[in-house]
């Protein structure tokens, strides 16, 4: 939804006025991507009704705007954003209140909201934003508690709370699995390098706009922005032979690309973020089986995450007029390619010179449930870093011979990959995904004993669960249950505790009574075991 950010900008400056009316001290207004905000210097922090309060059309606004300051009667701040029209917003709407520290010793409190000139433009607004809270990672990450970005932190660096960790770590053990079932070995590498590293590798110069590099003790050093230099020393770090080759190295590396500041958006664009980073060390023979593996392995991970054969678009890219290598090591390198797809008879499209400047690729687009296309999972021939670090292994004759490196990513990386899997599932993750699995919800204080024990059955079957004993009535604990995409609840009450059993409730409002805990974990342990899309544990125990 487009707003007006002149007019967004005018209503924050209103709604500092106003706090100033009510004595407050304030720091700055800004205007963010869709709201404004205002930074009031308190110790003390502002609920969400007493900011709501501020909210309102109260002339006179006598003020001035210059050099980045408006000024007014009653006092001063910042202005992050000029205005360049006159404006009245009268209808507001406080969104959120939180808390940073600029630096040591000093609090504001950001007030986010909204205003506009006529009512009906934030009715629009408000209902736009109800579905926008189903569908933009960034409002469902902060629904449910998974991550967050903080002004101290600095721009395009998530953080991530215990629930977005777990997503994150069951992301990671499934690709663990899969790079297990390829005959991956994990390395790891550290963050920070002398930049002559950058400068062997190229990516100093191509690169150097986005890296993070400082000076230490007479040395330059980089912030990796990319995983295979480090890779390529672990190769190097002894004589390899035939006998070694392919030979694959993975890791969740994190790396640092500093992007620039508008360009950042959410998970989706960060500055910091960890790749499911493969590079594979082969000779020429074993380029096309390599590729085969890892096109099937790919397609395998996506289907695993609801995407089907027609969600999934293959590009095979051509090389460009500027690259590196040979006739002859291109033609054998896009000819391994297209086989590998031909061989696994997989449609796609050729995109004629688009490949990379040292070597032909593959990448592979996914549509989502809103019907969108990103581009994702990427295999990448490589003879430019083999060639600058001088890579070789001792083939069969004795003859000292070029490996062709192979570069890999499915996810592409966690980040990006989770904000995507946020957004096509509306939230509402596969259970095995979900930070909690099953809430347990006992119907009242005399059976909290049982719905203790409930919950200590399930924790010991490894099953994510959590247990709801607040003095609210049933509906409200399940319609909170379900605000947080909590998969299954298990109901008890007294009928329960007294025949042993639960009452296990799924999404989309389907129970099943008289359930025997036993046969629930069951089936849920077989759900998450199998990584399923659906709800199977549920259809398993109704009988469909």
């Amino acid at each position: 939804m487009d707003v007006n950010k002149d007019v967004l900008a005018i209503a924050g400056i209103q709604y500092a006025i106003n706090a100033l009316k009510a004595g407050m001290k304030v720091a700055e207004v800004g205007v963010g991507e869709r709201d404004f905000y205002v930074d009031i210097v308190s110790r003390n922090v502002l609920s969400l009704d007493e900011a709501k309060k501020l909210a309102r059309f109260d002339p006179p606004y006598e003020y001035t705007i210059a050099e980045g300051r408006v000024d007014t009667p009653l006092g001063s701040f910042n202005l992050a954003y000029k205005p360049s029209i006159r404006a009245e917003p009268k209808h507001f709407e406080i969104l959120n209140v939180s808390v940073h520290h600029p630096e040591p010793g000093l609090q504001y409190v950001r007030v986010r909201g909204v205003g506009f000139e006529r009512e009906e433009e934030l009715k629009d607004y408000l209902k736009w934003l109800e579905e926008a809270q189903e569908i933009d990672h960034r409002l469902i990450g902060e629904r449910l508690d998974l991550f967050s970005f903080h002004e101290e932190a600095g721009p395009g660096l998530a953080l991530f709370h215990p629930k977005g960790q777990i997503i994150r770590k069951e992301l990671i053990k499934y690709i663990e699995e899969v790079e297990a079932s390829m005959g991956f070995q994990e390395v790891y590498t550290t963050h920070v390098y002398r930049t002559v590293l950058w400068k062997i590798s190229g990516h100093y110069n191509m690169y150097r706009d986005k890296m993070l590099m400082f000076e230490h003790e007479g040395d330059e050093l980089g912030i990796k922005p990319m995983n295979c230099p480090a890779h390529i020393l672990i190769y190097k770090s002894r004589m390899r032979s035939y006998r070694d080759l392919p030979l694959r190295f993975a890791e969740f590396g994190h790396v640092y690309r500093w992007e620039k500041k508008g360009e950042l958006y959410g998970l989706l664009r960060v500055r910091g973020f960890v790749q499911d980073d493969g590079h594979i060390f082969c000779a020429e023979d074993q380029l096309k089986d390599e590729v085969k593996m890892q096109i099937s392995k790919t397609i395998e991970v996506l289907r695993t995450f609801g995407f089907k054969e027609d969600d999934i678009a293959i590009n095979l890219s051509t090389r460009p007029d500027e690259s590196i290598g040979t006739d002859e090591q291109w033609e054998k390198a896009t000819n391994a390619l297209i086989s590998a797809l031909n061989e696994l008879g997989l449609k796609y499209r050729v995109k004629e010179k688009e490949g990379a400047f040292y070597g032909p690729k593959i990448d592979f687009d996914i549509r989502d449930s809103l019907n969108r296309w990103w581009q994702l999972s990427t295999i990448q021939v490589d003879f430019n870093l083999p060639e600058r670090f001088d890579l070789e292994y001792v083939d069969r004759d004795g003859q000292r011979r070029r490996p062709v490196m192979v570069h890999r990513a499915i996810y592409g990386s966690i980040e990006r990959f989770m904000a995507i899997l946020l957004e096509h599932f509306r939230g509402k993750l596969p259970t095995w995904l979900s930070p909690v699995q099953v809430r347990v919800l006992p119907i009242s204080e005399e059976v909290l004993d049982y719905a203790n024990s409930v919950l200590d059955k399930l924790r010991s079957a490894k099953v994510r669960a959590d247990l709801d004993a607040s003095e609210g009535t049933l509906g409200k604990k399940i319609r909170d249950a379900y605000a947080e995409s909590v998969p299954y609840l298990v109901i008890v009450g007294r009928k329960e505790k007294e025949s042993g059993t639960v009452t296990v409730r799924g999404r989309n409002n389907v129970e099943v009574r008289g359930v025997k805990l036993e046969d629930f974990v069951r089936a849920l342990g077989e759900e998450i075991a199998s990584r399923a899309l659906e709800q199977t544990a549920i259809k398993a125990l109704s009988g469909k």
